[in-house]
């Protein structure tokens, strides 16, 4: 037997046993919930060992506070333990410790629910047998209603203390979390303790407590005890949830870049703003271009600027308004003007804001940005409505031009509706087999015959009739659609091409255009190489056709690509030259046999400053050694200038339209395409 109770202490040490037991209550808490967030990483298998090492820690704690009650109760008798006994509690409850801290680092929903009864349910296993395991000979019972109340104490404690560290591990820090929960855990297993003391009955079903000399106190006493720690625990926790819901809540809702709120906090905005009648209108602004410095310059400078950029903005709003970041470069207005002038003033004035340059670790940037208005209730009465006609409006201003603001009206409302619609059967068209093509040739004007064509995509829908590919292709190159439509496509005028060949009706080569999603996917080697190899067609009869936005769009990948298909002897040809984004620096760089002269160039020929340009791109084709071709011939003044200035090769209404297959073998336009002996072109033939 190991004597634990000694008859000597006086009343004077109850005091000091209790706050003792406290103390190695909340501290056994706090220091195993250190060893628990330790995270382990110098070697493998420590978090395991932490884990132990912080079971057995909390283990001892708990053990020690259950010893320690007793002794803050002694006054009369003395009392022993059964060593074994004693032993086995010890053993079961750190045991029941470390599976607690085994289920709560997995961070699992059930798990972690499971982890605080696993406890609880070991601290009651140890409170049993360290009663059992006493020896007075007088305890006889249990007083079901104080014996629940301490139970249900430390599985509360347990839950809550659990709940408080991890759900704050995060976003308050173990700094804050761990104190806390270790205060709340303590304090059940103190409680705990000692109230069940006051559950066990002795000799004549009086309480062991009294028989220890507290006399004094009913039942009634230990239960009011429980509630009001257990009313404590509830409300420190429901503190720390109040606290956890507003800072995940602001989490949630801000941008950490700009320090707006984002599109997560505009319901509720925009709910209440209408509940109150203070919502007059919805400006939805984006940069200009932004993408290309975000890709040229980097990200790290593209988000400063983008935080440049929103500083701006919210400099410009008036007190009574919201601002929020969208998605990427985009910002929210949400107001209470109704006005269009005022507002239109108030919004160019953002806009002019927002174009000032911006001074970035040392480079001078410049951006746009384009704005879209819907007002309330004119273009919508809810939230969604005047969001959609807001992103209506804006998408109008990208595409007249950018820099621009736009306010939302029905016709645009009709378009983006039309645009959704082409959307969503553009991606059925294909697989309907929807498309077909038709092919425009290529003119050589000295000798009269045609030197070759270009493939030009066309499409057919069940309902809306044929669609103009100036409204279907930027769909398709939004969507990404249009890699699957371009590989579909290079089959098609291979196989067709190779079939005119055999039956010998032509023998020229056919162009084909490019998007720049086809080089973005890194399949145009594959698609081209695939579609060659499957009609038999050699690589000199098939032409790619790319613009300059795409040769300088990305470089090293633009070139890797054109360089692959050249090694199958695949023409290249750069269309709309002169328009672009300035490649004439780095022309020699970007492997193409000829280029193109846009037809604006052309079609204002009669114009001496476009004069000069079309000779100058003649000039330096003939410098570089290729060839030149002339798009948007509509006339014989237009032909009868470009052949003065040595272009022989022109394509346009003025010798052929786009024909259908079955069109081009007539071969009737032939007939009314012009010869080389009209007007005064054959002066310059030669």
């Amino acid at each position: 037997m190991i004597s634990l109770l000694d008859t000597g202490l006086t009343e004077n040490w109850n005091g000091i046993w209790v706050v003792l037991s406290l103390s190695v209550a909340v501290l056994s808490s706090y220091l195993s919930f250190i060893l628990v967030g330790k995270k382990g990483q110098t070697r493998r298998g420590q978090p395991r060992v932490y884990r132990i090492a912080a079971g057995l820690l909390l283990g001892t704690g708990t053990w020690l506070v259950h010893v320690m009650s007793l002794y803050s109760y002694h006054r009369r008798i003395s009392l022993h333990y059964d060593p074994l006994i004693a032993a086995s509690a010890f053993v079961i409850v750190s045991l029941s410790a470390y599976i607690m801290f085994r289920l709560f680092v997995k961070q699992q929903p059930v798990t972690s629910r499971l982890a605080g009864a696993v406890y609880g349910f070991g601290v009651t296993v140890m409170s049993a047998l360290g009663v059992l395991s006493l020896r007075p000979g007088i305890v006889v019972g249990v007083n079901p209603i104080i014996g629940f109340f301490s139970i249900a104490i430390i599985f509360i404690s347990a839950y809550f203390a659990l709940y408080v560290l991890g759900n704050f591990r995060q976003s308050a820090g173990f700094a804050l979390s761990q104190p806390v929960a270790a205060l709340i855990l303590g304090a059940g297993i103190f409680t705990a303790q000692h109230i069940v003391l006051g559950a066990l009955r002795v000799d004549g079903m009086r309480s062991l407590a009294a028989v220890l000399g507290y006399t004094g106190l009913p039942a009634s006493y230990f239960v009011t005890g429980a509630s009001v720690l257990v009313t404590l625990i509830l409300a420190v926790t429901w503190t720390f949830m109040v606290f956890e819901r507003r800072m995940l809540k602001q989490i949630a809702f801000l941008d950490p870049l700009t320090g707006l709120r984002n599109r997560y906090a505009l319901a509720e905005e925009s709910d209440r703003r209408m509940l109150e009648d203070r919502l007059g209108s919805m400006v939805l602004i984006n940069l200009d271009r932004f993408k290309i410095i975000n890709d040229t310059l980097g990200r790290d400078l593209g988000d400063q600027l983008l935080a440049h950029a929103a500083h701006r903005i919210r400099t410009q709003i008036q007190e009574r308004e919201a601002l929020f970041r969208m998605d990427g470069d985009e910002f929210l207005l949400v107001g209470l003007e109704k006005d269009p002038e005022l507002l239109l003033h108030r919004v160019n004035g953002m806009l002019h804001e927002i174009g000032r340059p911006y001074m970035i670790e040392g480079n001078e940037l410049y951006v746009t940005a384009s704005a879209g208005i819907s007002l309330y209730p004119a273009h919508g009465q809810d939230r969604s409505s005047l969001l959609k006609a807001a992103d209506a409006a804006l998408y109008q201003a990208k595409s007249s031009g950018k820099d621009k603001t736009v306010f939302f009206n029905a016709g645009i409302g009709g378009q983006l509706t039309r645009k959704m619609e082409l959307e969503k059967d553009l991606r059925l068209a294909l697989e309907h087999g929807q498309f077909f093509i038709v092919y425009q040739p290529k003119w050589d004007a000295r000798l009269g015959r045609e030197v070759g064509f270009e493939a030009l995509l066309r499409w057919r829908h069940p309902e809306k009739g044929v669609v103009s590919p100036g409204e279907f292709i930027p769909i398709a190159e939004e969507t990404g659609l249009i890699v699957p439509m371009t590989r579909w496509m290079l089959g098609e005028v291979c196989r067709q091409s190779k079939r005119w060949q055999d039956e010998g009706k032509f023998r020229v080569c056919i162009s084909v255009n490019m998007s720049y999603r086809v080089f973005e996917s890194m399949t145009l080697f594959q698609m081209v190489d695939e579609a060659l190899r499957s009609s038999g067609l050699p690589g000199s009869m098939l032409e790619l056709e790319i613009t300059e936005s795409i040769a300088m769009k990305n470089m090293a990948i633009t070139l890797s690509q054109l360089q692959q298909v050249r090694d199958l002897n695949v023409r290249v040809s750069m269309d709309d030259f002169g328009t672009g984004h300035s490649s004439l620096g780095r022309l020699d760089e970007i492997p193409v046999d000829t280029l193109k002269i846009d037809q604006s160039f052309v079609k204002n020929s009669d114009l001496q400053s476009k004069q000069a340009l079309i000779v100058g791109i003649i000039g330096i084709a003939r410098l570089l050694d290729l060839e030149v071709v002339a798009e948007g011939v509509e006339t014989e003044e237009q032909a009868e200038f470009l052949l003065s200035r040595g272009c022989i090769l022109m394509q346009g209404y003025y010798y052929g339209r786009p024909m259908l297959p079955e069109d081009v073998e007539a071969g009737t336009w032939r007939i009314n395409a012009p010869s080389i002996g009209t007007g005064t072109a054959a002066r310059h033939a030669d």
